[in-house]
């Protein structure tokens, strides 16, 4: 009988220690998944090679509070507009981190020269980016469900234009406001999709409540 309740015992412990490894896994990934919690980080810098130095050398301090790099994307049309998207294991530590003087003070010496803007959001479905060009919109909705139901439903449209997606989920701290990543095999199929499709309608029979924020990018290497 005692056997048995240690054998019990190293089954349930070996189970907890199994189950926290693959929470951490699940962070541990190239790739964004549906379900992981992420932060897109925005701004503008006087020097690109300068903050990318600066950036890498803070690795260990972002690792330490559960931060993990999807992507580091330059604008399309104004390369000193740096976009870095993370996973997150914790919103709380992650907004601790990047609200610390300490970070602060760090973006200020690596040449940040607007004020980052920072968009928390939960991941419903994702796919895996494949090439260097990258588009984000952001748009506010009247109804999440309504939306989604109708974006989903445009994805033939969008691979029409060699468009995939990479990303698309819930802003946290505003939830009428979404985000969706797309990935293509060069910038000219996004200002295609913009101009060609049906986006427009499709986007005013989803719901959507506001003008959508749209910006392209290039992965950096």
């Amino acid at each position: 009988m005692k056997n048995l309740i240690n054998l019990l015992s190293l089954t349930v412990l070996f189970g907890v220690l199994q189950g926290s490894a693959q929470a951490d896994d699940f962070y541990l990934t190239d790739h964004i998944r549906g379900g992981m919690t992420c932060v897109i980080v925005q701004h503008e810098v006087a020097d690109f090679d300068k903050w990318e130095a600066a950036y890498k050398a803070d690795a260990k301090r972002r690792k330490k509070a559960g931060i993990t790099e999807m992507f580091v994307l330059r604008g399309d049309t104004n390369s000193n507009l740096v976009t870095v998207v993370f996973g997150l294991n914790n919103v709380t530590s992650s907004k601790a981190f990047f609200n610390d003087p300490e970070t602060a003070q760090l973006m200020g010496a690596a040449g940040v020269t607007s004020k980052p803007v920072f968009t928390y959001f939960k991941v419903s479905n994702s796919g895996v980016e494949k090439n260097s060009s990258f588009m984000i919109i952001q748009h506010k909705v009247e109804q999440y469900d309504k939306w989604k139901k109708a974006f989903d439903q445009h994805e033939s449209t969008r691979s029409s234009y060699n468009i995939d997606l990479v990303a698309v989920g819930r802003d946290l701290d505003d939830p009428a406001n979404v985000v969706a990543i797309f990935n293509s095999n060069q910038a000219s199929n996004f200002s295609d999709f913009l101009k060609k499709s049906d986006l427009k309608e499709a986007m005013e029979d989803a719901g959507v409540a506001s003008e959508p924020i749209i910006s392209t990018y290039k992965q950096t290497k």
